[in-house]
């Protein structure tokens, strides 16, 4: 006979999954990926059908290159923002600094690119953890404007990918789970 609070006598109830303590254990390790001559619509096409918040870039070696953001593609319909100029006597002098051109640069290779070398950031260091990271750092990282997807690197390659969804999941499971 099955008692209402447990297992019969004599048997122990099943375990419960372990919760996630590491990034490996919230990764998804089939995310798809782009190559840098992926053309940006195919790039675009990619992350609606997976709902992904974003792909990385990899080389045909296999290491990751660059990351490509949801924000990199919404860019692609924003205002570029050029620099003001003054005209002083007859001369232009631009109203900006080295780092707003190459700002400007950027932002112009973004929006007018073709392939994912184009639009990729190459700059994604705050978008990476380890396999060993803990859900709490990885939560934190997510929690940042503009850090989603996180990248979960073994070494030098991708081992996975977790974004922000992931995390609102396992918020939904600890809220469901019974106390």
């Amino acid at each position: 006979m099955t008692s209402p609070s447990g297992p019969p006598p004599g048997e122990t109830a099943p375990a419960a999954p372990a919760a996630p303590r590491v990034a490996a254990d919230l990764m998804d390790r089939q995310h798809p990926a782009a190559r840098p001559e992926t053309i940006v619509g195919d790039v675009a096409r990619l992350i609606v059908e997976h709902h992904a918040s974003g792909l990385p870039v990899l080389a045909e070696s296999g290491e990751v290159v660059g990351l490509i953001t949801e924000a990199d593609l919404v860019a692609r319909h924003a205002h570029v923002h050029f620099p003001t100029y003054l005209t002083l006597f007859g001369m232009t002098v631009p109203l900006s600094t080295p780092r707003a051109a190459r700002e400007l640069d950027e932002e112009t290779r973004k929006v007018i690119g073709r392939t994912a070398a184009d639009v990729m950031s190459e700059d994604f260091r705050h978008h990476v953890v380890t396999e060993d990271t803990s859900v709490e750092d990885v939560a934190e990282r997510l929690a940042e404007p503009g850090n989603d997807p996180i990248l979960v690197m073994r070494g030098d390659r991708l081992a996975g990918v977790i974004n922000r969804t992931v995390l609102v999941k396992l918020v939904v499971l600890e809220e469901s789970a019974p106390s």
